[in-house]
């Protein structure tokens, strides 16, 4: 990785649950909006989608399916968003956001909304515990079919 200190991806700055030769699967930082918020970065220091290698484009399609199914039957969730931004942090990094049918704020755009006042501290964040425990959930589901494209557990 070449991002250095200054990106929290190169840096690992935070846990890891899953990784491949070319990826690393995250959860949201804290404070985490929703428990069950994904994020799945390029292990590689890469700009964004079309700064990826084409092995690493190969694997970006099974590797999100996977996720998302993933969030899905592990929060319950109507259907789980897939966006990248890569605006803050410039290091390529996918978020998966789990959409759940009775929560207007987990709409669409609504989530940005919900995203802002959770930083703001206007709304309460995913208790850490939870999130954590969420995103081990969505790991340990997401593992056995990652397991094919190289995936291993990450060491704590």
């Amino acid at each position: 990785m070449s991002g250095g200190a200054t990106c929290p991806f190169c840096a690992r700055a935070q846990r890891v649950f899953l990784e491949s030769p070319r990826w690393l699967l995250l959860r949201h930082a804290d404070p985490v909006p929703i428990a069950g918020w994904m994020m799945l970065a390029a292990r590689a220091h890469r700009s964004g989608v079309d700064a990826l290698t084409d092995e690493e484009a190969a694997e970006l399609g099974p590797i999100l399916a996977t996720l998302v199914r993933s969030v899905r039957e592990e929060t319950g969730c109507a259907r789980a968003y897939a966006i990248t931004f890569n605006e803050a942090v410039p290091h390529l990094h996918l978020h998966v956001i789990p959409r759940h049918a009775d929560d207007p704020a987990t709409t669409s755009w609504a989530l940005a909304d919900r995203y802002r006042a959770v930083a703001r501290g206007e709304v309460a964040a995913a208790p850490g515990s939870v999130a954590e425990a969420a995103a081990e959930a969505v790991a340990a589901r997401a593992l056995p079919a990652l397991a094919r494209m190289g995936f291993v557990a990450a060491a704590r």
